[in-house]
């Protein structure tokens, strides 16, 4: 079981820059991480040559995620719009085959945005055919694309991993994988461990994250039960821990998240936490399926 912790960079910071990804992949590595995960609203942005130089220098592996805003929304009913989101997650599948990311995951089947109303069928059967367009273009890529499912208020169509498995079935998903996020995890799924021994085959990767987004292991969510699960169904990802503070993180996130509290004054010390609690949890975790 690969076992391997990564860390999300919002932990430190919403800049990445030339000036800022060496310092937070330098402290990534430092604290002990192997991976480092960096999110794109927009592609086009990615200083790639920057992140590129940062994540070598560091000696991490770089992974990749994704939101989709609503002028990019492949559920869209609008086909303009509806086109501009695949070409956005395109793109992403280019730059991470480009940066040798195994792969893209992330909010790429709708837009990180709040909801009025359900996806008709109509718009899940053009979600689903876009996906299967995008499946074929990341196995002509080598590179993988991951469904997160997220809760409710920052998106609909996916929020369960039930439903980011009938979503990669209904597009003939070939190198497609379910992206777990403990969050949304504990918000959306009713049995949680349930969940996991049904979806066992498609999961890859994970966003470990309290139930409030902030310290690790001062909220409410039963990391090792979630740990002892993953293990018994035979997981092989990943784990990144991603949290959120309103000291590092700037208005626009802290509004797309709701962030309104201040979790930590120190990022190093929360990454250095989560860390120490993965590992222990982890090996724990392990250890239990061995009895």
């Amino acid at each position: 079981m690969s076992g391997r912790f990564g860390v999300h960079s919002l932990v430190f910071s919403d800049l990445w820059t030339e000036e800022t990804a060496p310092v937070i992949c330098r402290t990534a590595a430092e604290i002990g991480y192997e991976l480092i995960e960096v999110l794109m609203f927009d592609p086009a942005t990615l200083d790639r040559v920057a992140t590129r130089r940062a994540v070598r220098e560091a000696g991490l592996g770089l992974r990749l995620g994704m939101a989709l805003g609503p002028g990019a929304d492949i559920s869209s009913n609008d086909p303009e719009t509806a086109k501009r989101g695949e070409a956005t997650v395109a793109s992403a599948l280019e730059i991470a085959a480009e940066l040798q990311a195994p792969a893209v995951s992330g909010i790429c089947y709708a837009a990180f945005s709040s909801y009025a109303a359900p996806p008709t069928a109509a718009q899940v059967e053009r979600v689903a055919a876009a996906l299967a367009r995008l499946d074929t273009r990341a196995g002509e890529l080598g590179v993988a694309l991951g469904i997160e499912p997220v809760n409710r208020y920052e998106s609909y169509l996916v929020n369960t991993l039930d439903q980011a498995a009938a979503l990669i079935d209904a597009a003939g998903g070939r190198n497609m994988f379910i992206h777990m996020d403990t969050f949304h995890m504990n918000i959306e799924e009713a049995d949680i461990a349930a969940a996991i021994r049904r979806n066992a085959n498609r999961l890859a990767y994970a966003h470990v994250a309290e139930s409030h987004r902030g310290l690790l292991g001062t909220g409410n969510f039963d990391l090792p039960g979630y740990l002892r699960a993953l293990a018994a169904a035979g997981y092989a990802g990943e784990f990144t821990f991603e949290g959120f503070s309103s000291r590092v993180l700037g208005p626009d996130l802290i509004g797309g998240v709701r962030l309104w509290r201040e979790a930590w004054a120190d990022s190093v010390d929360a990454a250095r936490t989560a860390l120490e609690i993965l590992r222990v949890e982890w090996a724990a975790a392990l250890a239990a399926t061995l009895r």
